[in-house]
């Protein structure tokens, strides 16, 4: 018989606090786990988003092979599930209840893998290990209902923005942010799914769609907004109906200002890192902290304590899990990731540039950026136009990013668009899944409820 697989996806996961010096959050369960397996230290995912990063993913293939606009899964007829399946594997898991994500549902051999729970803590429908999904997981692991081998998929929200810490784990002990302290929640979580799996028969897999944003001072922007609520009432009070709505527009124009002094005053000293760190969750951005994510692999045929710190991308997940187990995964046609199996195996691979985009949640802007990374550089720009934005960062000395050397670079910029545009050349993006109107108007109530739009 194969052997199961279960993969963990944690969204929002940033690398540098799943492992590392300035993790704070405490997790005995994933550090024991750390020391069973082989962890990559460089991975770097497709996107700044949830969409456009899975496709990614799922299908072992860069974004721009697969659909740029990133409003929902693109599952190609030769995607890595269709390989799961033609292999003998049964295919279980949950994934968040949005249109979205929904084409990952018709593989599912479970009912209600899209999940849904009310995060009480916040008043907010999302979905969570913390708020009823990890029950949700074990029932599924602890029953007879899956068939082997199987192969289970777990995307969970609870690192996503708004975070909700169970007030239990809301201290110091636990993490210097809230997002540790969330993450030092879950990792009970992870001890009990470890519980219920049988690792001499099981590949274990955690990674990340992508990072997120850890506000300094566990201040963000909204810290610095002041209250509003008296004057908005007192002008609907004396002034005339009919100006209801320029009133308000005028108030929050008032707050917004107040804000932006307040919080150019609080960053005054502050590096680009700590001053970014503030940023609304939404801004489009391809810094480490958002496409630096962990992976971790566990279980068989995986060696024990090891760390690989060679330039890997999330696109080589799945040829990787492939290569492991032994199925054959020829159908997977123009894929841009690759097998890791020689790097389990102390040999060197020829590094290859990762390739990164900004997740549109409608038609691509001048804001999105698109970019490359290799182990000594991270360069990124403006999408539709390679002289705007320019960003160039020397990664060993400066892993925060704080000083962009593009300026002084132009050769060092020259040979990264050399790279980027050899990518891409000659490559027609698939646009050919179009989402009728009302489609497209369900995604954007879904995507307003998370807060992205």
């Amino acid at each position: 018989m194969k052997p199961n697989i279960f993969f963990l996806n944690l969204d929002s996961i940033r690398s540098d606090k799943f492992i590392g010096k300035t993790k704070t959050a405490i997790t005995p369960n994933l550090d024991k786990l750390i020391k069973n397996g082989t962890y990559f230290s460089q991975c770097i995912s497709s996107g700044d988003g949830t969409v456009i990063s899975l496709n990614a993913i799922f299908n072992a293939q860069f974004p721009f092979r697969i659909g740029t606009r990133a409003e929902t899964i693109i599952l190609k007829n030769n995607n890595c599930f269709e390989t799961l399946k033609k292999s003998g594997y049964k295919i279980y898991g949950f994934v968040p209840d949005m249109l979205a994500l929904t084409k990952f549902l018709n593989y599912c051999e479970n009912e209600n893998a899209g999940c849904r729970f009310i995060r009480q803590r916040k008043k907010l429908d999302m979905e969570g290990i913390l708020d009823g999904l990890g029950e949700k997981v074990i029932e599924l692991l602890d029953s007879s209902k899956m068939k082997e081998p199987w192969f289970f998929f777990t995307h969970a929200e609870d690192l996503h923005f708004p975070l909700a810490v169970p007030k239990e784990f809301d201290n110091e002990k636990f993490g210097d942010s809230s997002y540790e302290r969330v993450l030092s929640a879950l990792d009970q979580w992870i001890g009990n799914f470890l519980e219920k799996i049988d690792t001499s028969n099981t590949l274990i897999l955690i990674s990340g769609d992508h990072g997120h944003l850890i506000p300094f001072e566990n201040k963000g922007t909204r810290d610095f907004e002041p209250k509003m609520k008296t004057g908005l009432k007192l002008g609907k009070k004396i002034m005339p109906k009919l100006t209801h709505k320029i009133g308000a527009k005028m108030i929050i124009g008032l707050r917004n200002n107040i804000r932006d002094s307040r919080l150019k005053k609080a960053n005054e000293g502050l590096t680009p890192y700590q001053k970014r760190s503030r940023l609304p969750h939404t801004t489009l951005s391809l810094y480490e902290e958002i496409v630096h994510v962990p992976l971790f692999f566990a279980g068989v045929n995986i060696p024990k304590n090891k760390i690989i710190h060679d330039l890997v991308r999330s696109v080589d997940i799945f040829p990787t899990i492939f290569n492991i187990l032994g199925i054959d995964d020829s159908t997977l046609k123009d894929k841009d990731g690759r097998s890791l199996v020689p790097m389990l195996e102390d040999k060197k691979l020829p590094e290859l540039s990762a390739y990164f985009i900004t997740n549109p949640h409608k038609e691509i802007t001048l804001d999105d950026k698109i970019g490359i990374r290799t182990s000594k550089h991270k360069y990124f720009r403006a999408s539709i136009d390679k002289e705007k934005e320019i960003n160039l960062y020397e990664l060993e000395n400066d892993p925060q990013e704080n000083n962009n050397i593009a300026s002084e670079n132009p050769e060092i910029v020259k040979e990264m668009e050399g790279i980027l545009e050899k990518l891409t050349k000659n490559v027609t993006i698939d646009e050919s899944e179009k989402l009728t109107e009302d489609q497209e108007k369900i995604i954007e109530k879904q995507l307003k409820e998370m807060g992205y739009i």
